[in-house]
This record gives structure tokens, sequence and C-alpha cells, in this order.
């Protein structure tokens, strides 16, 4: 089987942590105070309890059955040929969602940390990177995971307490009184980057050698997670504003040039960037490995590292033609990419567990029946 490798549950919970974090750490503030201003904070509570919904469909979907991968539940659950569709529609999604990662991380180098650098080659080093993590396996995925998970926390603890000073709870003032509708408007495209993606783990919860627990760890990923964004996105509120908050497209980056500390320590937004180097590595490796495996089933290959080179090299040039210039890119993540994202990340699970659950009931009381 393509999933013979194991992972802890620790590590599992630590990778989900991490993609929840994914690019949402330092997009997620602008996107939500772009809606509801000084209420945006509200907006980032109501996507984390649509973030639990969504792990709830997900650990019931692979409840039916703990031993199949995501691809395999689908044939299981629709049958071969309409499961292969939806499986190749899914890889579809995945490619694109693992161009835009590549895109956002060039975005982000070349304009704020090495502005003199091309594009593609910052997208082909963090490529090539995270292939040589998917070619090693998803065991040393999830042990690397374990070695970086204390710097990209810390780094933004650190970064929370040092802004914590500069914070003015006059800048979330007046509470509840304006702008509640567009706060309540954005849980929608704020739910779409962290929580409508996690259904990509379907592809590597069965390489958790405790199914069971994996479900608990599910949940633990992604509480820690949403806390880190709200609090992150509730200090970028009271420290920037709302109005800087939503103008600025990497807020968070921000908000560690923000930091003074007796006119000696100042200036170290690095902190941001290594948290975020470390999440939107592991949200392109995760992306990466699941597209592998999804095709190596399809295409009955005996590896998932078979084409991951080709594979690769591909990415980058669909992340460069798809987004010619950055306006594009984001009135195409703001306008149109959160119904396709809906469509993939809760629609398909839902409609997954509403027909699994009904093909499993069935096959339990023919089993049931006498001959």
């Amino acid at each position: 089987m393509l999933h013979q490798e194991k992972i802890s549950v620790r590590q599992f919970t630590i990778l989900v942590f991490m993609y929840t974090l994914g690019t949402s750490v330092i997009y997620l503030p602008s996107l939500v105070a772009s809606y509801g201003k000084e209420n945006g904070w509200i907006s980032v509570l109501g996507s984390s309890l649509i973030g639990f919904g969504v792990v709830f469909i997900l650990n019931k979907i692979a409840q039916l059955d703990e031993k199949k991968h995501l691809f395999e539940l689908l044939e299981f659950i629709f049958g071969k040929w309409i499961g292969r569709i939806i499986s190749v529609l899914i890889l579809m999604f995945v490619i694109y969602l693992l161009a835009t990662n590549l895109r956002q991380i060039g975005d982000f180098i070349t304009t704020q940390v090495m502005v003199q650098t091309p594009i593609y080659v910052i997208m082909i080093i963090f490529i090539l990177v995270s292939l040589f993590a998917v070619k090693l396996g998803l065991e040393v995925i999830g042990r690397t995971s374990e070695i970086f998970f204390p710097y990209a926390l810390f780094s933004l603890i650190l970064l929370i307490v040092l802004v914590a000073p500069q914070a003015d709870f006059s800048n979330i003032q007046p509470l509840f009184r304006e702008n509640i509708a567009g706060a309540f408007l954005a849980v929608f495209p704020a739910s779409e980057v962290p929580y409508f993606q996690l259904f990509v783990f379907l592809a590597i919860f069965p390489s958790v050698n405790k199914p069971d627990k994996a479900k608990k760890g599910f949940y633990i990923g992604v509480a820690l997670g949403s806390f880190i964004l709200f609090i992150i996105t509730f200090m970028a509120l009271m420290v920037l504003g709302p109005d800087f908050t939503a103008r600025n497209q990497y807020p968070t980056y921000i908000l560690g040039k923000k930091i003074s500390i007796a006119e000696f320590i100042e200036r170290i937004e690095i902190l941001v960037a290594i948290a975020w180097f470390f999440s939107i590595f592991f949200k392109l490796t995760i992306n990466f490995y699941a597209l592998s495996l999804g095709v190596s089933y399809l295409l009955k290959l005996k590896s998932v590292q078979t084409l991951t080179t080709p594979i690769a090299f591909f990415v980058v040039i669909l992340g460069i033609i798809l987004f010619p210039n950055i306006i594009y890119f984001m009135d195409f993540s703001q306008f149109y990419w959160p119904f396709f994202a809906i469509t993939f990340g809760l629609f398909i699970p839902l409609l997954m567990l509403l027909i699994g659950m009904i093909k499993k009931r069935k096959q339990g009381n023919g089993s049931q029946t006498p001959s």
C-alpha cells in the first residue's frame, strides 16, 4: 500500500497546527479588518467554530475506514468511476493550492525581504526543499515538524509578548456597535484558508499509528492554531489599528517592526518571517505529499515519490502563469477562491460523510440479514 509509513499522534497534531497557521498567520488580520474593521477579531472567533465543525466532519469520514486514505475513501464511497472523477477534481484543486502557496511565499520575500531577487528563484528554492522532504517520506516530515515546532511557537509567542506594551484598546472600540455585519460576513472568507483546506489530512490519516487518538490530535492542532491566529489578529488591530491593518497586505510582519525595547531591541520582524517560513513549509509539504499520493494511487504507481520531481517544476510554472501580478492574485483570492475552497473543503466532505454513512449502514444491515 502507498501509506505504509507511520507517524505519531504528536507529529500529526503538530502538522495540523503548522498547516492551520500556514499562510493565515500573516494574511488573516488584513482580511478580517477589511470587512469588520475594529470587530475583525469576531470574524476569527466565528471562523474557528467553523474549523471545529470541519474537523468533526473529517474525523467522521476517517472513521468510516481508518485504513483507507482520502482517494481510497472516495472510491469506497462513490464507486470506482465517480470516485476517480472526484479524485481528479480534488487533485486539480490541490495542485492549484500548492501553486498559490508557492506564489504567496515568493511575493512576500520579493516585496519585503529580498526585493531584487527574481520571484522564480525563491519559488524554486522552496519547492526544492519541499520536494526533498516528500522524497524522504512522511516519517521524516513528521520528525522534522517536532524539531521546528518549538522555534515557530516560541517566535510567535515572543512577538505577542514584545508587542503587547504598544496595544491600545481604543483601536478596537466601540465594541459591537459598528461594522458588525462586516465582521460576520468575513467569517466565510476567514474560514477558507485555515480550515477548508484541512481535508488533505485525510490523505495521511491512515499513517498515524493510533487513529483513535489522532482524532483528538486533530482538534488540538486546530485549537492551538486558531488561538494563535486570534491573538495575532487581536494584537494587530490594537497595535496597528483597523485601518492600517486592512490596508497592509502583511500586517503581522509590520507588527514585528513595531517592537522597540529600550531603544536597543528593535525591528525584530524576522521573528514573524521565521514562524511563517516554518508554517508555510509544512503546508507546502503536506499539500505536495497529498498530491503525490493521489497521483500515485490513480496511476497505480508503487511509490509516492515516483512523479514528485516533474510535479514540483510544473507547480513553479503554474504559480508564475496563474497570477501575473499581486493585484490579480488579491482579487482572485478575495472574490473567487473561497467558492472553490468551500466546494472542496466543505461540500464534498459533507457529501462523503452522508453517502458513506448510508452505505456503511446498508452493509451492516446486509451482514446481519440471515441467509
